[in-house]
């Protein structure tokens, strides 16, 4: 989760600079503005999946534990 906070402090520094009265003079800057602030979101959605897809494969892995242990009790009794 380390790279989760990182990611947010970035983006909240690049969003900040519109609070503070920071302008650009340049409509090639406010693109390139732009586009770090979209792909931090990116990168911070792939984050939360990646964490999503862990806790998804260990609900799996319990799931096929619980499955192997009724089994057991049923059949083994």
């Amino acid at each position: 989760m380390f790279n989760s906070r990182k990611t947010e402090s970035e983006l909240e520094e690049l969003v900040s600079i519109h609070e503070k009265g920071g302008g650009f003079g340049d409509p090639d800057a406010i693109a390139e503005h732009g586009r770090k602030i979209d792909f931090l979101k990116h990168k911070q959605i792939q984050e939360i999946r990646k964490s999503n897809n862990r806790m998804a494969v260990f609900n799996i892995v319990i799931a096929i534990i619980n499955v192997a242990i009724l089994i057991f009790q049923v059949f083994y009794k």
